[in-house]
């Protein structure tokens, strides 16, 4: 494992970067691995927080900000949509997700309650994505958040994502077929530590260290 703080965050912006490699011709970046909890000097002086965007003499560590400039500086490929609709169907799952997972709420009840929004308003729209057929902003968003929430369920709380929200899988698999997500997500074991820190025994320790890292693709059979 990593002393690195894992944040869903950092996976965010590391998809959105490679969607735009993907779709913008010229365009190419560097990753700079960063120990939160003694980050190197050239870093301390220009930023305090991750994740952190340097171009040129631009610095940012604002999520949206890092959107809207890459949007702005190479606008072949716009991640950024302006669709209240589809920010709306998932805009509380994480903190439901949180809530659940940190036991501020025990009744996963609200959790599901979001998650099947979600489904709902796929199903409705009848698109790939949450703004449409391609991949937005959002999307690089939600699917970091739905991973974390799939695997820490199940790993923390011995839940699963049900299997009847079926738009909401066929999404997520399009996730695991996409290789802008798959390159960015975190292994089984670094979400579930993320979540586990402070909670977790020496034992559980041991073996998330001692695991070859999984990630869990697989989503349960439904009509395609």
């Amino acid at each position: 494992m990593t002393d690195r703080t894992l944040l869903y965050h950092e996976k965010d912006v590391f998809m959105k970067l490679l969607v735009k490699r993907e779709n913008e011709n010229e365009f190419s970046f560097d990753v700079i691995t960063i120990n939160c909890k003694n980050p190197p000097k050239e870093f301390k002086e220009i930023s305090k927080k991750l994740p952190t965007l340097v171009h040129g003499d631009v610095i940012l560590n604002d999520v949206d900000e890092i959107e809207e400039y890459l949007d702005t500086i190479f606008e072949n490929y716009k991640l950024g949509v302006q669709d209240p609709e589809a920010f709306k169907a998932q805009m509380n799952v994480f903190t439901k997700f949180s809530y659940f997972i940190k036991d501020v709420n025990s009744n996963p009840h609200q959790l599901l309650s979001e998650l099947e929004k979600i489904d709902q308003f796929l199903e409705k729209r009848n698109t790939k994505y949450m703004c449409g057929n391609y991949i937005t902003g959002l999307d690089c968003s939600l699917f970091p958040k739905l991973q974390h929430i799939r695997v820490a369920l199940n790993y923390i709380r011995n839940m699963s994502i049900p299997d009847e929200f079926v738009s909401l899988w066929r999404y997520l698999a399009l996730a695991y077929e996409n290789d802008s997500f798959v390159k960015s997500c975190p292994s089984d074991q670094e979400i579930n530590w993320h979540w586990m820190r402070g909670g977790a025994s020496a034992q559980q320790v041991l073996q998330l260290q001692k695991e070859k890292p999984k990630y869990s693709f697989e989503v349960p059979d439904y009509p395609r």
